[in-house]
């Protein structure tokens, strides 16, 4: 695509903190570094997403750092929800109060997995909704689709109804996101 760029991960990403070990002493200026390397890129781009894994590590917090926005995926089970509930609180004590991230504000939660009809699918979300307010939950739900786990062999493909059906839904959540930043 002519308007879209995208810098996989690699293997060698993995030995950054210990990379950034050896160029600052302080935890606080290898969290800002990404932040530094990043911004002149941010007048070139109008968004730049930044995929995190699901932990608690310097590549995430000098990723949250570096960003204005946080989306919280949320799987519907019940530690995922605890999981949610104390990353949130990480990023107010950790990012917010002791980095002074500068711009780094939740668009909301997303949920995720959903198996449609599952007691605990629909009892998390439920929970999700009172924890967080409705108001912060995306309005737009990813099911489980099989058809995802193809797309790690084969690519993303547009071939049949079945990859159309979900470009629908990850495309009605990216409306969402972009809806939720322009209201903010």
């Amino acid at each position: 695509m002519n308007n879209l760029d995208i810098i996989p991960s690699s293997a060698d990403f993995a030995l950054y903190p210990r990379y950034m070990e050896t160029v600052f002493q302080s935890y606080t200026d290898r969290v800002k570094y990404l932040s530094e390397l990043m911004s002149e890129w941010k007048n070139e781009y109008d968004y730049i997403l930044i995929d995190v894994p699901p932990t608690i590590s310097l590549i995430t917090d000098s990723a949250l750092y570096a960003t204005d926005y946080a989306v919280i995926v949320l799987q519907t089970q019940e530690r995922s929800l605890q999981g949610a509930e104390a990353f949130i609180h990480y990023l107010q004590e950790t990012l917010i109060n002791q980095f002074h991230a500068p711009t780094l504000d939740v668009l909301g939660i997303l949920p995720v997995l959903l198996r449609n009809g599952a007691p605990v699918d629909i009892s998390t979300l439920s929970k999700a909704e009172k924890m967080f307010g409705k108001e912060n939950m995306f309005q737009t739900t990813i099911k489980n689709m099989e058809r995802l786990k193809r797309y790690d062999v084969t690519g993303v493909t547009f071939k049949d109804q079945f990859d159309r059906a979900v470009e629908a839904v990850y495309k009605k959540a990216v409306d969402e996101l972009i809806a939720r930043i322009l209201e903010g």
